[in-house]
């Protein structure tokens, strides 16, 4: 069976990179593992490997394209799934990080009301009465048709079932807005400022709208798509799992179909749609706990690991636009990706007030 590293192990990589790929693997912590399969993985790659020099375009924080690729895929994905032994959290706390400690809220108009776990589902019983039953065995009753707000801040994740059905896992440093029930509307619309895995009921005399920043908006009928849209990223991002899907750009009074594992991408300065194929499932990897980025810029995954682990990640000008690809599990810990980040490049990893730099 393919995996998701089959395109980056079968690709040429460079030469003469041998020493610092022993460098890196030596370098590591011992894990239990199964050795017959890391020593065909590494030696696969290593067989491949021949020097690639790019000054424009870069994988990885270093100069090396093919040590940023080798080094990835090698040890976030070959290696063993083995939580490291410090807890992450406690991990920060050792290293001197400052780590966002926001509970989610319910806020109904201007005021919070409750503090949420991580779970939460809205209920209607036989006397119309509608309450939100959260996991932790809170139940906060709602008025009809009220307009609620969720904020979901940066470290957290947290699910919501919807009344009619509809499932949705929000991501960190995420605002959701919806009303109580949809009985009395012809129409099923709620708005997200972040992002979003959405598991569509599907209703054919209610259509489902997602609306999100810079006044786009998404018409559904059943189905399961991720939104990325988060107000300070420079483009909003929808990828289609299943179903079908309507977006709507009022820019330009344009509106792109798309059907299963497709993505557009719309630039929030420009207005400019790109529409094309993906592997849906790699862009909502998130809500498990995984965070998938291709080419993506450091400053960009700064900003993920930063909301996935509720802490600030500050990157230095000059390696802004470095860019590199491959996988990251939250239980790998902030402490073991800086030591990858400074073991295969020039930057430095600084802590300087509960903040980490990468100069």
């Amino acid at each position: 069976m393919k995996t998701d590293t089959d395109k980056y192990l079968n690709r040429p990589i460079g030469e003469n990179e041998d020493e610092l790929l022993d460098e890196i693997w030596n370098s590591l912590p011992e894990e239990e593992c199964e050795e017959h399969i890391l020593n065909e993985n590494y030696q696969d790659v290593k067989s491949r490997i021949r020097r690639r020099r790019n000054t424009r375009r870069m994988y990885w924080i270093s100069g090396s394209v093919a040590a940023a690729c080798v080094f990835l895929f090698l040890f976030l994905l070959f290696r063993p799934t083995a939580l490291q032994d410090v807890p992450v959290y406690a991990q920060l706390d050792n290293m001197g990080v400052s780590v966002c400690n926001e509970q989610v809220q319910l806020i109904v108009g201007d005021s919070a009301v409750s503090n949420l776990g991580s779970d939460a589902k809205i209920n209607v019983d036989k006397h119309s009465n509608v309450a939100l039953q959260s996991a932790d065995g809170k139940k906060i009753m709602l008025q009809e048709a009220k307009v609620l707000k969720i904020y979901v801040p940066s470290g957290k994740h947290f699910n919501l079932e919807l009344t009619d059905g509809t499932r949705i896992v929000l991501n960190a440093d995420t605002w959701f807005e919806y009303p109580s029930t949809f009985d009395s509307q012809s129409e099923r619309r709620v708005k997200i400022n972040g992002e979003g895995f959405f598991e569509v009921k599907s209703d054919t005399t209610k259509p489902f709208y997602v609306e999100i920043p810079n006044g786009e908006s998404i018409r559904v009928l059943g189905t399961c798509f991720n939104v990325s849209a988060y107000e300070d990223n420079t483009e909003n991002v929808t990828t289609l799992l299943s179903g079908k899907i309507a977006y709507h750009v009022p820019a330009n009074n344009q509106t792109v179909t798309l059907s299963p594992n497709e993505q557009i991408r719309v630039d929030k300065g420009t207005n400019k749609v790109k529409k094309h194929e993906v592997d849906a499932a790699e862009y909502a990897m998130w809500k498990e706990g995984v965070i998938y980025f291709n080419n993506e810029k450091l400053s960009v995954l700064a900003k993920k690991l930063s909301r996935m682990y509720g802490i600030d990640i500050q990157v230095s000008e000059e390696h802004h636009d470095s860019r590199f690809s491959g996988m990251i599990r939250h239980e790998r810990g902030i402490d073991y990706i800086t030591r990858l980040v400074t073991t295969t490049s020039n930057i430095k990893c600084i802590i300087e007030n509960g903040i980490i730099y990468l100069k």
